[in-house]
């Protein structure tokens, strides 16, 4: 079994990031044997050839660009398919069977309402169907919350040891994120109650303001609605790197949002265009993946029938949720994969962490290979 790298522990001083390595003066270079005595340094242009490039893993140890991001997001899928899809897949299995379950149990009281008691005013079964699907998709809502966060913590132990080129199977990342399940669940209810509550108090406010003084208040209630929300898009992208902090440096829940912002800071525009750009690749190829189960949910089947509406629209849930569990399953670890690699960049860009990296690469690979 390899061992995992010990050395994403944060540096002294959690409240701000260790500043890189100094580079060496240009003209510090050894010249190879055989090409004389001593000679100067050569003129900018007509030095020598580039080293070939660090890549022991899925990326380069220096600091990435867009692309490199998104192809080592794809490359950790292709080079460790069983630990990313075969965990996916099966995360999306228990999922897709929990949201059948609402599905079939939640949802069809309001597919089967009796049109013509309502239209007489009878309103007591529309109200229990429109509470039981309000509390089924909010059940559905939290497992596949859940199953992402699951999954961003899988992806994260493996772009640990990707980095590096180490192997791993699906039982060492299990054994490397169970014990941090408890972090991970907390990290993602302290980031949701942050950045959810404050457009939540903001909307209850402008309620409450716009039924006590009537709709004039919503010269005020507006820019409040606007502002929650801009704040709320600061908190995501302040605290979208704590997930990969709580998982590598084994830090708790507080530590691991206030170093998120530690690492984000100064690039905050960056990171969260490119996770906006990862969810608008994420949800497109999801939909394609979608589609073929939504197109047969339409066509009648023996669960519905032209004269059995009801049955139809309980098809198209049915397989809509089994699509989902497909379209997750591939977009997951994408998504997972790109967050975790961003965590890596910022610390090679903040902290130098590619020197210790490649220090590591190397250690590794002259290591003997046991027998």
């Amino acid at each position: 079994m390899t061992e995992q790298y010990a050395g994403w522990s944060s540096p002294d001083g959690r409240d701000q990031a260790a500043p890189p390595p100094t580079p060496p003066a240009p003209g510090d270079f050894a010249v190879p044997p055989g090409w004389g005595g001593p000679q100067a340094a050569p003129a900018a242009g007509w030095g020598l050839p580039r080293p070939p490039e660090n890549k022991p893993g899925v990326i380069p140890l220096r600091p990435l660009g867009l692309g490199e991001l998104l192809d080592g997001a794809v490359a950790l899928i292709r080079r460790y398919p069983r630990p990313a899809l075969g965990f996916s897949a099966a995360v999306a299995l228990l999922a897709t069977a929990l949201n059948l379950t609402l599905t079939l149990t939640a949802f069809r009281p309001l597919l089967t309402l009796d049109e013509t008691s309502i239209s007489a005013g009878n309103l007591d079964g529309l109200e229990g169907a429109i509470g039981g699907a309000v509390v089924g998709g909010l059940a559905a809502a939290i497992v596949n919350a859940l199953a992402t966060l699951l999954l961003t913590g899988v992806m994260t132990a493996i772009a640990g040891r990707a980095v590096l080129g180490q192997s791993m199977t699906v039982g060492e990342a299990w054994a490397q994120v169970r014990p941090a399940l408890p972090r991970l669940i907390g990290v993602a209810l302290s980031t949701a109650a942050l950045v959810y509550g404050a457009v939540v108090v903001a909307f209850a406010v402008v309620t409450g303001l716009v039924v006590a003084t009537g709709p004039a208040s919503l010269l005020l209630g507006v820019p409040l609605v606007l502002g929650a929300f801009a704040g709320a898009a600061y908190l995501y992208g302040r605290l979208a790197l704590a997930p990969a902090v709580a998982l590598l440096e084994h830090a708790g829940v507080r530590t691991s949002l206030r170093r998120s912002g530690v690492l984000v800071r100064g690039s905050w525009w960056r990171i969260v265009g490119i996770l906006l750009l990862t969810l608008l690749i994420a949800s497109f190829v999801g939909q394609i993946a979608q589609a073929p189960f939504l197109i047969f949910g339409a066509l009648p089947t023996g669960l519905s029938s032209l004269t059995d509406p009801s049955g139809a629209s309980l098809q198209i849930l049915v397989l809509s949720a089994i699509g989902g569990g497909f379209a997750q399953t591939i977009v997951a670890p994408f998504s997972g994969g790109v967050r975790a690699l961003l965590y890596v960049d910022r610390r090679m860009r903040a902290e130098g962490l590619d020197v210790a990296l490649t220090a590591a690469a190397g250690q590794t690979n002259a290591a003997p290979t046991p027998r």
